[in-house]
């Protein structure tokens, strides 16, 4: 269900809306497992700050760079979220890079998916 994609996503064609998908399963099946390297010493650096929920991720034309959006359960938590992805980018990487068979290995950036957040927003409004 892409219920919230960007209509610039819908631009870059079968091959990058495939590559898209397949990232995001690598990294959700990796975030199901929990099998994170400890980078940190820093207090649970290495796991995860509540529950995550990737909700889609958006390739350059070139596929070089992507930007993967997710939400959290505990709105609380963003900042640890951004931090524990920070640590777990180069980890994220590898992973793809063993599971997919790509030219280059895009580099990842994470952000935070508003549209959710937004949209509730919206059905308050029109509740009332």
């Amino acid at each position: 269900m892409k219920l919230f994609v960007p209509e610039k996503s819908k631009k870059h064609g079968q091959r990058n809306d495939k590559v898209a998908t397949k990232i995001r399963e690598c990294l959700a099946m990796s975030m199901l497992r929990g099998d994170f390297p400890v980078i940190s010493r820093q207090k649970n650096a290495s796991i995860p700050p509540c529950q995550i929920t990737l909700t889609y991720v958006e390739l350059s034309p070139d596929l070089k760079y992507a930007t993967v959006f997710f939400t959290l359960s505990d709105d609380l938590k963003k900042v640890e979220a951004l931090t524990f992805f920070e640590l777990q980018t180069s980890y994220f990487r590898s992973l793809i890079a063993k599971q997919m068979q790509l030219k280059f290995v895009p580099n990842l950036v994470f952000k935070i998916d508003e549209s959710v957040e937004y949209a509730k927003k919206i059905e308050d409004l029109l509740k009332h």
